[in-house]
């Protein structure tokens, strides 16, 4: 995981890039930064759908907590109010599941290297038979 982070000025729009850290951002928190009067409103474009997700005010609101996922390079962020927004979250990391497979992987060979390297327990040994 890498920190991810964003100072987004009254008005401003900000473009999360495909190359900025990752392939899924996390957004974990945004925050008024010297807030000034008036509602401050945190939206997001993803795709061609632009969404409302927070609502911040000076004394009331001042932050929101958000456990929200994203494309990089197919969403940005715009303030609309009169106050700074500061934006916190991380990148989750690259080909996660790729990392799994290699991991079982690498798991599946060490039980076989356990299983080869177990000896076998010797043979029970033979009954003699009796002479009469």
């Amino acid at each position: 995981m890498s920190f991810w982070g964003c100072q987004l000025k009254p008005g401003e729009t900000y473009a999360v890039k495909a190359n900025a850290g990752g392939e899924v951002l996390h957004l974990s928190q945004a925050c008024l930064h010297q807030p000034q009067d008036g509602k401050n409103f945190l939206q997001v474009a993803d795709g061609k759908q632009t969404y409302a997700i927070a609502c911040l005010q000076k004394g009331k609101f001042e932050y929101a907590s958000f456990d929200l996922f994203f494309r990089a390079g197919n969403c940005s962020f715009k303030n609309k109010g009169t106050s700074e927004i500061h934006l916190t979250g991380y990148f989750e990391p690259d080909s996660l599941g790729d990392l799994e497979e290699e991991e079982e992987e690498d798991m599946l060979e060490d039980d076989e290297e356990e299983e080869e390297s177990e000896e076998a327990p010797p043979p029970p040994p033979a009954k003699k038979k009796a002479r009469k």
